[in-house]
């Protein structure tokens, strides 16, 4: 429990709030957690005492950083708080809707900030990190329209903030967010050193939705679709798929070896309450950009709270071997939390 004798009762209060939360949903809160929930229940919203530009919470996958967050935004005033996952952020923020013809990329940028963090005091923003040149400019903006506009910036990360963009030739880009996160930010590692997800009894609710989900390593010949359905996704169209009551059938080929990106992806995942991808590869021979499209759909699928169901030739186990450290990690404990089944029988995508 957070020591309640150091808090002021606002933050006593918030505390115990996040606190009801996660028992309600079968978590009692670690050391380690309790310690966090101390500092966001001190540090974050209207009634802080030891109120901070922004906390930022780093850690290995499993620990608890998303569920306290969330927890976290349902005590906050709801019309001065706004939560995003990444991924779900710069599609909304590059969304073809509202651009305007001629618009430069940055132009685009702070309009979107404008126009989806207006009026609020607090953004909650799951999964920061800084992989490639473009994510630090992104990056940049976006801790400097919230210093700007007064506006605390709660971040979860799977990286140190010494480890964003950890590539030499553009490190230095990612230095002055760096230096604002160390300077005026709370930094807090969670790392209890136990991933919570590989438990029988996870930091999650009770199985619903993702953990739904399930990962069926399959004898040859992989399922085969019997639908002759087509859906369409920008200019193109994916095909033949099979739907059914909110459920598709859809093959690998079909949403990881053509041109889809993280965008169609959010798009698609808001269409369809439950999935079935099959004919998924061994994931040791996967080349890098299938695997990468893989690991952004299952991120996606795992953020929405979206049914899964993988039919692949073997546990996916190798899936990340050409991706970083930390990508691989987050990948492999979001699988984790998908029910194995073995030696599927040859079925058809009707059921």
């Amino acid at each position: 429990m957070p020591n309640s004798s150091t808090q002021t009762p606002a933050a006593h209060a918030l505390a115990e709030k996040i606190l009801g939360s996660l028992a309600n949903a079968g978590i009692t809160a670690d050391s380690t957690q309790c310690e966090l929930i101390r500092i966001l229940s001190e540090s974050v919203g209207p009634t802080a005492s030891n109120k901070r530009r922004g906390v930022y919470i780093y850690g290995p996958p499993g620990r608890g950083k998303t569920v306290i967050t969330n927890s976290l935004v349902a005590h906050l005033p709801e019309a001065l708080t706004k939560r995003f996952h990444f991924h779900e952020f710069f599609h909304r923020l590059n969304s073809p809707k509202n651009r305007l013809l001629g618009q430069s990329l940055g132009a685009i940028f702070v309009q979107g900030l404008e126009r989806e963090l207006s009026g609020i005091n607090v953004l909650i923003f799951d999964e920061f990190h800084c992989t490639e040149p473009g994510d630090a400019m992104f990056m940049g903006k976006l801790v400097k329209y919230c210093e700007q506009h007064d506006i605390q910036l709660v971040t979860t990360s799977n990286y140190e903030p010494e480890k964003l963009l950890d590539d030499d030739t553009f490190h230095h880009l990612v230095k002055p967010i760096i230096g604002s996160i160390r300077s005026d930010f709370e930094v807090f590692e969670l790392d209890h050193e136990l991933d919570y997800r590989l438990l029988s009894t996870s930091l999650e609710a009770p199985a619903e939705g993702y953990r739904r989900g399930s990962l069926n390593l399959l004898p040859h010949p992989a399922p085969i679709i019997s639908g002759n359905d087509w859906i369409k996704i920008g200019y193109d169209q994916i095909g033949p798929v099979e739907l059914r009551d909110g459920i598709i059938w859809i093959t690998f080929d079909q949403i990881c070896r053509t041109r889809r990106n993280t965008a169609d992806y959010l798009e698609l995942a808001s269409r369809f309450s439950c999935w079935h991808v099959t004919q998924i590869p061994a994931s040791e021979t996967m080349p890098m950009d299938e695997e990468r499209r893989l690991a952004n759909l299952i991120d996606v699928f795992y953020d929405k709270n979206i049914e899964v169901h993988l039919y692949a030739e073997d546990d996916l186990s190798k899936l990340g071997h050409m991706l970083h450290a930390t990508e691989k990690a987050r990948l492999a404990s979001r699988l984790a939390q998908l029910n194995r089944h073995h030696d599927v029988e040859r079925t058809t995508g009707s059921r």
